[in-house]
């Protein structure tokens, strides 16, 4: 096998093997381009006071991680996706009330963060429920005026009660904080 002319055939033959191959290998490594991991169409939905859902979409299959946390510089709380896809939907849950959160998107070793601002979302305030509590009064109540005088029964009565009610019974009417001062210190009302 000396033949010069077999021995340059050979040479050729393994060398577009080899091009081909590491063309190929090249595409199968890097044939998808940066913009193609890109989070595009960045959403917050579903806002609620403890969770969010956040979605996205990518040019080719990804699997995310959502970095978020209530400062900028400090995303220290993740939500990774379980499965790759294009489309994205990740939900973050166990968050505070009427608090304002950053995140960010990293795809493998690529952090996405909106060009250099994280973006951000507020969840919603705690309701505050109102809990008046109903007292059935046992005699009438009235509420004395502005312009009524309280009238502390004459007489030697003892008046150091600090319970309300107690206070209703022993001048008659009303509960302000100006009747349980003067039950108690024995105020005179001033004209």
């Amino acid at each position: 096998m000396n033949n010069p002319k077999v021995t340059k055939i050979s040479a050729i033959i393994i060398g577009i093997v080899v091009f081909v191959g590491l063309v190929f290998l090249y595409f199968s490594v890097f044939g998808s381009r940066a913009a193609d991991f890109e989070p595009r169409d960045v959403v917050v939905s579903n806002i609620e006071k403890n969770s969010v859902r956040t979605s996205w979409a990518t040019g080719v299959d990804t699997q995310g991680v959502v970095e978020y946390g209530t400062t900028p510089t400090a995303l220290n709380f993740f939500a990774p996706e379980a499965v790759k896809g294009k489309t994205h939907t990740q939900d973050l849950t166990l968050l505070s009330p009427n608090t304002t959160y950053y995140f960010d998107i990293r795809v493998g070793d690529k952090k996405y963060d909106n060009g250099g601002v994280p973006w951000t979302f507020t969840t919603k305030g705690a309701e505050s429920a109102v809990i008046t509590p109903t007292i059935a009064p046992t005699q009438p109540v009235s509420q004395p005026t502005p312009f009524q005088k309280l009238q502390i029964p004459d007489g030697t009565e003892n008046c150091n009660e600090t319970d309300c009610a107690k206070i209703k019974e022993k001048l008659g009417k009303g509960c302000s904080t100006q009747d349980y001062f003067k039950c108690l210190k024995k105020l005179t009302p001033t004209p």
